[in-house]
């Protein structure tokens, strides 16, 4: 009986410190950014779901967050490695989030908490690339979150989120520039699973579905790119050079 309440009072103040972290980041955002939502009827009101993104700036989960609005906690999947700090990871843990170490053992107890957390109904957030990426189109999605989705028969829910890259250059943010955040239709990746062995081939499934999202002309950019780089008539370390550091990248992770 006290293991429930304390169970209770730990979603409430995780649920009550992310309204306030929610809140306190559209305010200081708001002024200077333009934010865009396509697609939010695809969230459903109510029921467990995966959100899962690109990822191109350590602000990526408030903008993952952002259509659910601050009544909605969403409990983000979060790499050790990524918060060095340990203010951070108190942070983190105080808005519900689970971390997760390299080891084994601390993976899959982090999992059996994540599974716990779509059983109760709750939202959770991923970043299928695992880091953070410079490329608009998203590198090779890790299996993770195919493994979520098979353990516990979760929709996951598709999102691509565009302009968030350049937010860590201060002159960016004068502009007022526009963060478009486009949300696909729930996919039941679950449902792509062979005897749980291809969770890799699952997680590829995803990322189609979220580069579908992306703008035509982000998707024949990266065509044109590597289908150039794929020829036969051009010097490969020419062509490197040639290109800036996000160019750069997407040609090499197309060879």
């Amino acid at each position: 009986m006290i293991s429930r309440i304390e169970a209770k009072l730990t979603r409430i103040s995780q649920a009550v410190f992310f309204f306030l972290v929610w809140t306190l980041k559209f305010l200081v955002f708001s002024p200077f950014l333009k934010i865009r939502v396509e697609g939010k009827s695809n969230i459903p009101i109510r029921g467990r779901y995966i959100l899962a993104a690109n990822h191109q700036n350590f602000f990526d989960g408030f903008f993952l967050a952002y259509p659910t609005g601050p009544l909605k906690n969403v409990r983000f999947v979060i790499a050790k490695r990524a918060l060095k700090l340990k203010s951070y990871r108190l942070l983190a843990v105080l808005i519900g989030s689970v971390l997760i170490g390299s080891e084994t053992e601390e993976y899959q107890r982090a999992l059996k908490r994540l599974n716990k957390i779509l059983t109760h109904g709750s939202c959770i957030g991923i970043f299928p690339e695992g880091d953070v990426s410079s490329r608009k189109v998203p590198r090779r999605f890790k299996g993770g979150v195919a493994k979520l989705s098979l353990d516990s028969k979760t929709k996951v829910i598709p999102v691509y989120i565009h302009g968030t890259y350049n937010l860590r250059y201060f002159k960016y943010w004068l502009s007022r520039p526009e963060i478009l955040i486009k949300i696909g239709k729930p996919v039941d990746l679950y449902n792509y699973a062979k005897d749980g062995n291809n969770l890799e081939q699952m997680a590829a499934i995803l990322r189609e579905k979220i580069i579908d999202l992306m703008d035509v002309k982000e998707i024949k950019e990266f065509e044109r790119i590597k289908e150039f780089t794929n020829s036969n008539s051009f010097d490969k370390t020419l062509t490197v050079k040639a290109y800036n550091l996000e160019q750069r990248e997407s040609i090499i992770e197309a060879l």
